[in-house]
């Protein structure tokens, strides 16, 4: 019967550990931690064509879809279809999709990697590498679950709360297009 127990008990552990480790993380952050109207922090970084990239990129389009997500990340590598589609279908409304890779800036192998997972995924969209600034670190250090996605107007404010996880089920891309659509019916240039 001990036996029995034991074995039952190391798989039921076993388990628990292979559903753990699937999952980026299963934290939501914080309603305070992003809020709504909050204003992204001023960055500097490069795209992964090694162009300069800072907050101002937000200027140029009424709403920028920023995702966040890591090369460990399984549900970020996921969701990269998805977003490059949504890219594609509103590229006429001047929206833009653009992601920030945590863990590429001044790591050459981790990049090639990253740079590896986008072309397997037939991603075009801008990826960056943030420089590490006190600003930038300090707002990242709250996001505790990936990918996560946010809603940027022209202002750098960003929209509505963030998205926690994939955006690519049909529920999650109508609330966002919805949220998209408000924005930009509310720009102002």
């Amino acid at each position: 019967m001990n036996k029995v127990f034991n074995k039952i008990s190391k798989l039921f552990v076993l388990m628990i550990l292979l559903v753990s480790m699937t999952a980026c993380t299963s934290k939501a952050p914080e309603a305070s931690d992003i809020s709504s109207g909050d204003s992204f922090p001023k960055f500097d970084a490069v795209d992964f064509k090694g162009n300069p990239v800072s907050s101002d990129v937000f200027k140029d389009h009424p709403v920028t879809i920023l995702s966040i997500w890591f090369t460990g990340c399984k549900g970020c590598i996921d969701e990269m279809p998805a977003l490059q589609q949504i890219s594609e279908e509103l590229k006429d409304k001047n929206v833009k999709v653009m992601s920030i890779c945590l863990d590429t800036y001044e790591n050459k192998e981790i990049k090639e990697e990253a740079e590896k997972i986008l072309e397997a995924k037939g991603v075009k969209y801008t990826n960056l590498a943030v420089k590490p600034s006190e600003e930038i670190d300090a707002y990242l250090k709250n996001l505790t679950a990936f990918p996560t996605t946010l809603l940027i107007d022209r202002q750098g404010k960003i929209i509505g709360d963030a998205k926690v996880g994939s955006v690519d089920d049909k529920e999650k891309k109508a609330e966002l297009y919805k949220k998209i659509d408000e924005a930009i019916a509310n720009d102002k240039k």
